[in-house]
C-alpha cells in the first residue's frame, strides 16, 4: 500500500507567489533556513505541504469570484445611474465595502522574530526547566 506524500517542491518563485512575497525575500528565508529547500535542476526548490497549496488554490478562487462580483455591481451601478438612481449612494453601500474586503491582506503576525531570537528564547527556556529540576 503505498502512501501519498503529504509534500511537495515548488519553485522559488511559486512559493513566493503563495506567501505573497517576492523571490528575493524567499532566497533569503532559504538561506536562514527558515524554510526546507533543496537544489534542483533549474535551482532551489521549496517543500510545501499539500494542504498550504490547496488551501491558496481555494483563496486565490475566492479572491477571483470577489473581483467578479465587484465588476458586476459596477457594471449594475453604471446601469443604475442611467435609469437615474444617485450612484454616490450605491457606491457607499455596496461597492466601497467589497472593495474593502477584496484589498485587505491576510493578517500578519504581530510580532516578527528572527532566528537568532528564537534560538535565544530555546536556550532561556531550557536554562529555566534545568534549575526548576
Amino acid at each position: 500500500m503505498s502512501k501519498k506524500s503529504q509534500f511537495k517542491y515548488v519553485s522559488v518563485k511559486n512559493y513566493a507567489s503563495l506567501i505573497n512575497k517576492s523571490d528575493k525575500t524567499v532566497y533569503k528565508m532559504i538561506k536562514e533556513g527558515l524554510v526546507a529547500a533543496r537544489k534542483g535542476e533549474k535551482g532551489y526548490e521549496v517543500r510545501v505541504d499539500n494542504f498550504m497549496i490547496n488551501r491558496s488554490e481555494e483563496i486565490n478562487k475566492s479572491l477571483r469570484t470577489m473581483k467578479a462580483l465587484i465588476e458586476s455591481f459596477e457594471l449594475r451601478l453604471d446601469a443604475l445611474e442611467k435609469k437615474g438612481v444617485n450612484k454616490d449612494i450605491v457606491e457607499k453601500k455596496l461597492v466601497k465595502p467589497l472593495k474593502k474586503l477584496v484589498k485587505k491582506p491576510l493578517a500578519k503576525p504581530a510580532k516578527k522574530s528572527s532566528a537568532k531570537s528564537n534560538a535565544s528564547a530555546t536556550k532561556k527556556s531550557a536554562k529555566r526547566n534545568a534549575t526548576k529540576k
